[in-house]
């Protein structure tokens, strides 16, 4: 039967020089995930901010256009002074606005095409396209 003495026991759990140093190599490397997940997740949140910040831009565009005495053209500008104050003047680059007839009234959309933030909030990434549409009845 082996019987494991205190002596074998303290042998055992004592670190060879192999492993001396092991300790410090291993809290670099999970500390670097960390913050790489920690960076990402915050990145993550920008861009949804980003995202929702232009849906909510563009809907009230839209909403502004369609206001009696108000033109399309008052929807674009609208759409970009709510871009530039809330985000950055640079999203609010490419702002289209289109009428169609509907019903009774008149569809005013509005798009807004720009690029998503990859690395703060400089629009540099990919591509989005977000709508706003509102109803005008004469």
């Amino acid at each position: 039967m082996n019987r494991v003495t205190h002596a074998n026991a303290r042998r055992f759990w004592r670190l060879g020089p192999e492993e001396a140093g092991s300790a410090v190599a291993e809290f670099v490397m999970i500390t670097s995930l960390l913050i790489v997940i920690a960076v990402t997740l915050i990145q993550l949140t920008l861009v949804l901010h980003v995202r929702n910040t232009l849906i909510d831009a563009a809907a009230n565009g839209a909403h502004y256009g369609a206001l009696a005495n108000h033109s399309p053209g008052d929807a674009a500008g609208r759409t970009r002074t709510l871009i530039a104050e809330s985000l950055h003047g640079g999203f609010a680059r490419n702002v289209q606005v289109s009428t169609s007839a509907v019903g009774e009234g008149q569809l005013v959309s509005v798009t807004v095409s720009t690029r998503v933030p990859l690395i703060g909030l400089l629009p540099n990434g990919w591509d989005l396209t977000v709508h706003g549409d509102a109803v005008r009845y004469d």
